[in-house]
């Protein structure tokens, strides 16, 4: 059984857990950055935000299975409109993907989006997570439009569905 829990940048443990997320889950960062994971992908995750949000509209997930975190997720509250949740990460280490811990996590986001008064949730894939567009795409993600940003080795292609 999968449980969240809200994380915090001030807790060591937190930070701690979500770096380990990132390491136990390489193949993220080298399909999506061409890079290794780092303390830099922790530092975005827990501070970074899109133009015209500040820190009080992130909220930070970490999924549990018994007392151990296997996945963590951002998501933006109203953004890109008010109407909307924007997923900024959902990521679980690899030996926990491809066992239903996505699709239930989702359905946890989506609850949260729906408490928030969202209709739609929102997101961005990198094009070269052929995975990960599978995955948004078997939960009934849409896309919506594609476009470029160099910090990322593929096109994003942002994705769309009602919650």
């Amino acid at each position: 059984m999968l449980t969240i829990r809200p994380l915090n940048s001030d807790s060591q443990d937190d930070v701690a857990d979500v770096l380990r997320i990132f390491i136990d889950a390489p193949s993220y960062t080298q399909l999506v950055e061409g890079r290794a994971p780092s303390t830099e992908d922790v530092d975005d995750f827990f501070h970074g935000t899109p133009d015209g949000k500040s820190a009080a509209d992130k909220s930070l997930f970490g999924f549990y299975a018994g007392s151990s975190m296997i996945g963590c997720a951002d998501v933006i509250r109203a953004w890109p409109t008010d109407d909307c949740a924007w997923i900024g990460l959902l990521l679980f280490s690899e030996a926990r993907q491809s066992q239903g811990y996505g699709k239930e996590a989702l359905e946890m986001l989506a609850a949260t989006a729906r408490r928030w008064g969202c209709s739609r949730m929102q997101l961005a894939v990198v094009s070269t997570n052929a995975r990960g567009f599978a995955f948004w795409q078997r939960e009934g993600f849409a896309e919506i439009r594609r476009k470029v940003n160099r910090r990322f080795v593929g096109e994003l292609i942002v994705l769309g569905r009602c919650v």
